[in-house]
């Protein structure tokens, strides 16, 4: 599992409900345990992917929201990409990892 964590210049109640949109636009799939402010999402097999699960956790703090991920694969190529996967998430959020 990788941890990586970063900011969003927003508040929470703008970033919570945009999240699903940004991450479905990239192939994820929104899991079914998700609540509010600890989303799961998947991501089935493929030609370039054996699979993977991502759970974001988001935390107003003021009139910015803290987005930390923690990633899960089942291969070392999708553990290298990892950073760059949650990175244009958060970047979609309007956002930056730490």
């Amino acid at each position: 599992m990788a941890r990586y964590a970063g900011w969003v210049a927003r508040p929470y109640a703008e970033v919570w409900p945009q999240i699903d949109g940004v991450a479905m636009s990239q192939g994820w799939e929104v899991g079914p345990a998700s609540v509010e402010d600890r989303r799961y999402y998947v991501k089935g097999i493929s030609a370039f992917s054996w699979g993977a699960n991502l759970t974001v956790y988001l935390q107003a703090a003021g009139d910015h929201t803290r987005v930390t991920f923690d990633t899960a694969s089942t291969s070392l190529v999708d553990y290298a990409r990892a950073k760059g996967v949650v990175e244009k998430i958060i970047v979609g959020l309007g956002g930056q990892l730490d």
